[in-house]
């Protein structure tokens, strides 16, 4: 059970917003959320520390016949991230129609969400938010990502992680900021009171208050 006693994402993002305030003063930083309830909890932080937001997505891959067990991850531009089980199942023969379809749907949810796939990150430091960590899978993939967009610093920023995990991400030489870094863990869900799902039309309002301010329109 959730020692930090989370209300809600919103309540979430307010916590980590403080958390924050000492980590990243000085620095030109930009929240880029996973949607959607990343992008509830990036908004708060965003807002309280007067940064742009902006989103980023990457799905699991799956073998064909198990949907529901991820091996690894993907962006829209086709980075992946292979976990342990990977070499396994790769040799499937709809293994790379499962990776196709779930780059189409990564960019039409993006288009969707920001209008297009140009970002530029040169010389930021990355706040990457999400509401919670389980695996890791998808958060890897975007890792791989942004190591190929010069940016200054990347910082994970998460109500809950489980310590496994976060072990597994530091690997990649970020910093990360939680509430919560359990040693058992059996859902993000169990950490907090209230955790509905977000209407996709709250994600889009919220993205478009940054768009006017965005330097990708």
């Amino acid at each position: 059970m959730s020692k930090t006693h989370i209300h809600d994402r919103h309540h979430a993002g307010k916590l980590l917003a403080e958390k924050l305030v000492p980590i990243v003063k000085g620095k030109d930083c930009l929240v880029l959320s996973i949607p959607r309830g990343g992008v509830i909890i990036g908004d708060e932080i965003a807002r309280a520390l007067g940064f742009p937001l902006d989103v980023i997505i990457s799905k699991k891959i799956t073998p064909p016949d198990y949907p529901e067990y991820a091996i690894g991850s993907v962006t829209y531009d086709g980075v992946m991230y292979c976990g342990r089980e990977w070499v396994r199942y790769s040799n499937q023969s709809k293994f790379q129609e499962e990776i196709n379809k779930k780059i189409v749907e990564i960019e039409k949810q993006i288009q969707i969400y920001r209008g297009n796939t140009k970002y530029d990150f040169e010389n930021k430091t990355i706040l990457l938010v999400d509401d919670g960590i389980a695996t890791g899978a998808t958060v890897c993939a975007i890792l791989k990502w942004l190591s190929k967009k010069n940016v200054n610093q990347i910082i994970i920023v998460t109500p809950v992680i489980p310590y496994t995990t976060q072990e597994i991400i530091k690997r990649f030489g970020v910093q990360i900021v939680a509430l919560e870094t359990p040693l058992e863990f059996s859902s993000v869900q169990q950490f907090y009171r209230k955790y509905d799902q977000i209407p996709e039309q709250i994600v889009k309002n919220i993205l478009q208050k940054y768009r006017n301010s965005s330097p990708y329109n």
